[in-house]
């Protein structure tokens, strides 16, 4: 575990570890490689949205596939980034822009 800035961090180096880790501690965020050396990163997301649906989930890939980005999508994922990625484009994902604030609005 680590810890950057509010955020403590574990890793987990298979979708049986990460499913393990899931299981045992609470997480509101999942950056998934999609390649695991035991199965398919976005099956595991699938698996983990279906354990906590509140779950800020996001996809990580060395390819810039459509398809898979686009199957992503329609499972409810709410990220894909392509590596290597700026830390700011992970920010973008998992801390949304504040609306605008319109003049009359409390």
């Amino acid at each position: 575990m680590e810890r950057y800035k509010s955020y403590e961090v574990f890793l987990a180096s298979s979708k049986r570890e990460g499913i393990s880790l899931f299981q045992t501690f609470r997480f509101d965020m999942v950056l998934c490689g999609d390649r695991l050396p035991d199965g398919s990163g976005l099956e595991t997301v699938k698996e983990l949205m279906k354990l906590n649906p509140k779950l800020i989930s996001i996809l990580m890939t060395v390819h810039g596939d459509d398809l898979l980005r686009q199957e992503a999508m329609k499972a409810g994922v709410q990220g894909y980034l392509v590596k290597p990625f700026d830390l700011k484009q992970l920010e973008e994902i998992i801390i949304p822009p504040t609306p605008p604030f319109v003049k009359g609005e409390i």
